[in-house]
C-alpha cells in the first residue's frame, strides 16, 4: 500500500508559475498510473506539447483554465475535465484571477512529454473528449455516496477510467478488489476512512492519494459528520473489473 500524505510531499516546478506534487507514479511505487496535484499561478501558460506513450486527463478542482487541445481552444472551470489523447498536442493557461489548482492522471506510471511548437487554435466550445460539469449529473453508486463518471471510452480514452464520488456521512463504497489493475484514491475534500487488506481504519485527509495494488482488497467510508470527495482512478477502460469482498 502506498498512501502519500500531501504535507509531506516536496513541491516540482515542471514550469515556470507552475508547482507540482506527485501523488502517484513509479517514483512511489505505482506501477500503472501517474497522479500529480499541480498549481498554476493567474497567467501561467503551459508549453504546447504531447505524450507519446500515454493519454492524459487534468480535473480542474478550482480556477479559470483556458486548454488547448489539438487545434480546439476552449474555456474549463471548476468541476471540468478534459482528456487529451495520447500523441495529441495540448496546452493549458491559467485565465483567472486567483492561481488554479489542477489533478493530472495519465495511465502510465512514466510518461514521456514531447515539445511542440504552437498551431494555429479555433476557438470554441469543449470538444467531444471534455467532460463538462454543467451539462453532466450525478448518479446515486451506493446509498448516500453519488458519482460523476468523467473518463472513460465515452470521451475517447483508451485505457482510462476515472470517477468523482461524493459520500455523505455514514456512506460507504464496499470492499473489494480489483484483479488486474490498480485504484488510486485521491481525497478532494474532507476526511474519509480507507480499507487495505487487513486494516479498516487507514485515515485519508483532503489532498491525500491511496493507491491499492492489483488484488488487495479496498475499500472506503466516511466516518465524519460532513461530507468528503474523492477521485477513483482506475489505468484501465471502464467498467473496471472488480470483485467484491467483505
Amino acid at each position: 500500500m502506498t498512501i502519500l500524505r500531501r504535507a509531506d510531499q516536496e513541491e516540482s516546478s515542471p514550469m515556470q508559475g507552475g508547482k507540482l506534487l506527485t501523488m502517484a507514479g513509479a517514483s512511489t511505487g505505482a506501477s500503472m498510473a501517474t497522479v500529480g496535484d499541480l498549481t498554476v499561478e493567474p497567467g501561467v501558460r503551459s508549453g504546447y506539447h504531447l505524450h507519446p506513450n500515454t493519454e492524459e486527463a487534468i480535473f480542474v478542482v478550482e480556477g479559470e483554465m483556458e486548454f488547448r487541445v489539438g487545434t480546439s481552444r476552449f474555456s474549463a472551470s471548476s468541476g471540468d475535465c478534459v482528456l487529451a489523447p495520447k500523441g495529441i498536442g495540448h496546452g493549458l493557461e491559467n485565465v483567472g484571477n486567483s492561481p488554479a489548482r489542477l489533478i493530472t492522471v495519465y495511465p502510465n506510471a512514466e510518461p514521456s512529454r514531447e515539445a511542440l511548437q504552437d498551431v494555429d487554435y479555433t476557438d470554441g466550445a469543449p470538444p467531444s473528449t471534455v467532460f463538462v460539469r454543467g451539462k453532466n449529473k450525478p448518479y446515486e453508486f451506493m446509498p448516500g455516496v453519488m458519482r460523476y463518471d468523467m473518463v472513460g471510452d465515452f470521451v475517447g480514452a483508451d485505457s482510462l477510467y476515472m470517477s468523482e464520488l461524493t459520500f455523505q456521512p455514514g456512506s460507504i463504497a464496499p470492499n473489494h478488489y480489483h484483479p488486474g489493475h490498480e485504484e488510486s484514491m485521491f481525497c478532494l475534500q474532507g476526511e474519509l476512512i480507507a480499507v487495505y487488506a487487513d486494516e479498516d481504519n487507514v485515515p485519508l485527509a483532503q489532498g491525500d492519494c491511496f493507491t491499492c495494488e492489483i488484488g488487495i482488497r479496498h475499500g472506503i467510508y466516511n466516518s465524519g459528520k460532513e461530507s468528503a470527495k474523492l477521485l477513483a482512478i482506475h489505468p484501465v477502460l471502464n467498467p473496471p473489473p472488480r470483485i467484491d469482498v467483505d
